[in-house]
């Protein structure tokens, strides 16, 4: 994990064992989004061990550490996709219903697999 201006280890960090495996292309790519975005971005969820991702009862995007979810809501979400896409990320997740606070946009950039996924892709909760 290299140094930067907008992201702790700790908060990509996974929350239950604190092990972080969050890979430097997608912090680079999570960096220059942020540049873009011009806002604090609170991260709700970076990492995850397998354990905590079980607990969670949640897909494997989060323990490849190629996924981040984003705590965002209203009109900047929608500047936040589209910026997420211009940089790369191929999987959107978007939960923007319920309490401001608790709305979120889930972001990742794996890779496509022939035959069973297909990116860019966006998803809703």
């Amino acid at each position: 994990m290299f140094q930067n201006d907008y992201f702790t280890e700790s908060e990509l960090a996974c929350r239950c064992c604190g092990k972080n495996h969050f890979k430097d292309e997608t912090l680079k790519r999570l960096i220059r989004v942020r540049e873009r975005f011009g806002k604090l971005m609170i991260i709700n969820s970076g990492y995850r061990c397998p354990v905590h991702n079980a607990r969670l009862n949640a897909t494997m995007t989060h323990t490849t550490g190629q996924a981040v979810d984003v705590q965002v809501a209203l009109g900047r979400a929608h500047r936040l996709i589209r910026i997420a896409l211009e940089e790369g990320f191929t999987g959107i997740g978007v939960k923007q219903k319920g309490a401001i606070g608790r709305r979120f946009l889930h972001l990742d950039d794996l890779e496509p697999i022939p035959g069973k996924r297909t990116r860019p892709t966006v998803w809703s909760y």
